[in-house]
């Protein structure tokens, strides 16, 4: 196992206002990529990727997150951010991802990433959309990508809110909805609001499954198949929960700058 240099973050209390928002709910959707779900503790996903890729190459990616007194940067513990996962050569390829919410709510999986690289032996359209129609059902939706270069199958959180654009013409609606263990990661979100294209309580967005089939423009051959699922109705809480600890360790550090230090003689 590998693991990369530690990213640091800061955040503003402005980012409170953002990411306000009732407790996220605690079911995630029975979806899986390889046995991997949205909702998993860092141990469930490190087992659910052994199973599944046993000789892949691992690399953990850490963040660390810092607020300010006033005059120094002052870290918090680094956590798991992302366990990323590959195995095969350049042409026939695997690469996952597995994105964690960070501290100090519970870690769970926000993010799934697989893709899967067949240049070397592609896939029919017709047998691709088969097989991923058997294993998940019927998507919400199946819009074209440009140049006709494939398709994207979305499916969505059942009992929640769509997050975002659904217009068949969006690209919101070719997409899971961005998170991130950042509070800067959720601008997006935030443009939704004032656009009334997300639910004021984020625990009530959708969490949601995109296939991305990808061909050459006019070919009924899939050289690249792209998995993603996200859950911003935990992601979101999540990150509000971690911007709120930090205004309020940087609030009682500034606190702490200000009575302390000794008065220069005069």
């Amino acid at each position: 196992m590998r693991t990369s240099p530690i990213h640091r973050c800061s955040v503003s209390i402005a980012a409170l206002t953002l990411l306000a928002g009732a407790a996220p709910a605690l079911a995630a959707p029975d979806w899986d990529i390889v046995g991997i779900r949205l909702g998993m503790n860092p141990a469930q996903a490190r087992a659910a990727i052994a199973a599944h890729a046993p000789k892949a190459q691992i690399t953990d990616y850490t963040r660390q997150f810092v607020y300010s007194d006033g005059v120094q940067q002052k870290p918090l513990p680094g956590f798991l951010s992302v366990i990323n996962a590959s195995q095969g050569p350049t042409n026939k390829s695997e690469t996952l991802e597995v994105m964690f919410s960070a501290p100090p709510m519970e870690q769970r999986v926000i993010r799934v990433i697989r893709t899967l690289v067949m240049y070397d032996d592609p896939l029919p359209m017709a047998r691709a959309m088969a097989s991923v129609t058997q294993k998940y059902g019927k998507p919400a939706t199946v819009l074209e990508a440009n140049m006709g270069s494939g398709n994207f199958s979305r499916w969505l959180e059942p009992g929640k809110t769509a997050c975002g654009d659904t217009a068949p013409t969006s690209m919101d609606a070719r997409q899971a909805p961005p998170v991130d263990n950042a509070p800067s990661g959720f601008s997006q979100y935030g443009l939704w609001q004032r656009r009334k294209l997300a639910p004021a309580d984020a625990s009530n967005c959708s969490a949601a499954l995109v296939v991305n089939l990808v061909t050459r423009p006019g070919d009924a051959f899939v050289r690249e198949i792209k998995f993603t699922m996200t859950d911003p109705g935990y992601a979101i809480p999540a990150m509000r929960a971690a911007a709120k600890q930090l205004a309020d360790l940087e609030v009682q550090a500034r606190k702490a700058r200000l009575n302390s230090g000794a008065a220069p003689k005069l």
